[in-house]
Order: structure tokens, then sequence, then C-alpha cells
């Protein structure tokens, strides 16, 4: 029973690890692109 348990809480521990991560870089590359498109604005206005 024991051994179940300790693959149990891995495979769950690996699962929201992968899960977070996922969320995470879907965030930062929505955020560079925001930021990118936000520069070619300010360098545009500069031209």
């Amino acid at each position: 029973m024991g051994l179940y348990q300790t693959i149990l809480v891995a495979a769950a521990t690996g699962f929201c690890s992968a899960f977070g991560t996922g969320i995470a870089m879907k965030t930062d590359i929505a955020w560079i692109k925001k930021m990118l498109e936000s520069h070619d604005k300010r360098i545009s206005r500069l031209e």
C-alpha cells in the first residue's frame, strides 16, 4: 500500500507541476507579445 501511495503522490505532484509550468509559460508569452507590440508602436511614433 505504501508504494501505491508514493507513486500516486509523485504522479499528482508531477501533473500539478507540469500544469503550472504550462500556464506560466503561456502567460509569459502573452506578456512578451504585448510588450513587443507596445515597443513597435513607440518606435513607429519616433520615426
